[in-house]
């Protein structure tokens, strides 16, 4: 669906610019004979807009006059930082999508430009030029189905933080497919749809673009692309094997649907020979390439604590992950005795987290709950956690009855994107970088700490960083499972644990779409701290309190 978005301020204009202000609000767009509201641009201009919110999308212009130098720059960025860079300065980039581009204007012209994720545009115009403009909006291409969960409380920055997760996920449902970014990495990452998968059970229920994702990145069962590449694991990486075969199991738990699962039996297994291949008779995993998170990965040279947690994550993601695929398999009558071998081999192994929230979390989510793991988690509060593993962080403090802990963390961690101007979230967020930083919706200083240009490590430094990415909706799912209380139990999405923990809010109520219906839920706090609830569910549906 395409919405269209006019300009909500000029944030900046040098040069000989005449009525800058007619581009801001609504007006027609069809260009005219005769127009006495333009904007007039006369030789070197440079004007900045901000559309009040990130989307993706393009920019539409209405020209009335182009004399001279018709030429015109224009930068698209999800910062003004970004929109005024140069390509290479502070790593801006035209990866993935054209951001920063030089068209031809012509006179009565109606003409779309660019396609990217962007909420801010810079036009540039040159030496010897005459230009009169009536419009530059904003066309935002976003999925047009209407949200079937909802959530609400008496706290408007978790209000806020809920609808942001959901509306970043909704800019990332893209082409039939939930992609990673809408700027950088339009890509299909399976590590990384399982957090969006788990937000859009809460927002969408069955997403359809949930196994059209699945389905692309093992297409060469079939003949079609190769997106296993040339090694055969998803993604040509091998924790995101584990990631897919997770999101397989994840997949039947909610819908209850086999066929889906009896389908990718053949990829399914061909995966489990090369996990077996790749863990020794003694537990040690020997894969060819580690990943669990950027934060946490290990490059040569770095220190070997840091290689340890990073090992150690992948030894218990795929505890984790094998646990859940020996119940499908279960469940399909097929055999489970490759998987209960190497998850024989794994447990002969004792594995121990060092430091890292991100392994220390999935240690906790597979079963080891010593309290080191505990203590590493509760270290600094939001320091050192990502958005890609903010899900199963948070999960795991839940797991250990943290809650209050959790609760605190995501109200720091999102709400300091909040107070940046953020409109999506993040790729990546340091929580001491946004101290004393400028927003994303002001002008760029020299002299001032910027967040966007000043930080980000791996494949995230500086202005590559995108400022909407799919999997920082996995905080729906925290809020849905942990304040919200609604949890799914066994398979098939028909039985929900319910156990809300309001942790200082005094009113929670939200929608889940299950598969039969919508399930309607309030929590009001008592004067004496109990909880009083309120359901409706589908007669189909069994709750557990």
């Amino acid at each position: 669906m395409e919405n269209i978005l006019y300009p909500k301020k000029v944030l900046f204009s040098e040069g000989n610019v005449q009525n800058a202000d007619a581009l801001i609000g609504k007006g027609p767009l069809q260009i005219g004979l005769y127009e006495d509201k333009v904007v007039s641009f006369t030789g070197k201009t440079a004007l900045v807009l901000d559309y009040g919110k990130e989307i993706p999308g393009k920019v539409r212009v209405l020209t009335y006059l182009a004399d001279g130098n018709k030429i015109v720059r224009l930068r698209f960025g999800e910062s003004v930082t970004e929109c005024c860079a140069e390509i290479g300065e502070d790593n801006a980039t035209n990866d993935h999508s054209l951001r920063d581009i030089r068209v031809e204007l012509q006179d009565y012209s109606d003409m779309t430009f660019g396609g990217t994720g962007f909420r801010f545009l810079r036009m540039d115009t040159e030496s010897n030029c005459n230009i009169q403009i009536k419009s530059i909006a904003a066309i935002a291409e976003l999925d047009e189905r209407q949200y079937k969960g909802s959530f609400l409380c008496d706290d408007s920055q978790v209000n806020d933080i809920w609808n942001t997760a959901a509306y970043t996920l909704r800019c990332c449902i893209q082409n039939g497919y939930l992609w990673d970014g809408i700027k950088r990495d339009r890509l299909v990452w399976i590590g990384d749809l399982f957090a969006e998968m788990h937000a859009a059970y809460a927002v969408y229920g069955d997403l359809p673009e949930i196994r059209s994702s699945l389905d692309f990145c093992c297409k060469e069962l079939d003949g079609g692309c190769k997106e296993t590449a040339l090694s055969g694991w998803i993604n040509g990486i091998p924790t995101f094997s584990f990631w897919w075969l997770l999101d397989v199991c994840t997949d039947y738990r909610h819908t209850g649907d086999l066929n889906f699962a009896k389908v990718h039996l053949p990829h399914i297994r061909r995966i489990l020979d090369a996990i077996d291949k790749n863990v020794l008779s003694d537990g040690t995993t020997v894969f060819e390439y580690n990943f669990i998170d950027w934060k946490l990965h290990y490059e040569k040279g770095e220190s070997p604590q840091k290689r340890e947690d990073e090992l150690a994550g992948v030894h218990y993601l795929l505890l984790i992950t094998l646990n859940a695929v020996k119940d499908l398999l279960s469940v399909l009558n097929e055999s489970t005795a490759l998987v209960e071998n190497v998850l024989h081999k794994l447990m002969r192994r004792n594995v121990a987290v060092q430091r890292y929230k991100q392994s220390a979390a999935l240690a906790i989510l597979a079963g080891e709950n010593r309290l080191q793991n505990l203590q590493i988690l509760k270290s600094g509060g939001a320091k050192e956690i990502t958005v890609f593993m903010v899900y199963p962080i948070l999960s795991a403090l839940c797991e250990c009855g943290e809650y209050r802990l959790a609760f605190s963390i995501m109200k720091e961690y999102f709400g300091g994107m909040l107070n940046l101007g953020a409109t999506t979230f993040w790729e990546d967020f340091d929580v001491d970088a946004a101290l004393g930083s400028t927003r994303l919706d002001e002008m760029p200083d020299a002299a001032k700490k910027n967040f966007h240009r000043d930080f980000g490590v791996f494949c995230y430094k500086g202005l590559r960083h995108s400022l909407c990415h799919g999997w920082s909706s996995g905080v729906i799912a925290y809020i849905t499972e942990y304040i919200l209380g609604i949890r799914e139990v066994g398979s098939g999405g028909t039985t929900f644990a319910l156990c809300p923990h309001l942790d200082g809010l005094h009113n929670v109520k939200g929608k889940y779409p299950t598969r039969y219906g919508e399930m309607i839920v309030e929590h009001t706090l008592r004067e004496n701290g109990s909880i009083y609830t309120e359901i409706s569910a589908p007669k189909e549906i069994e709750i557990i309190r």
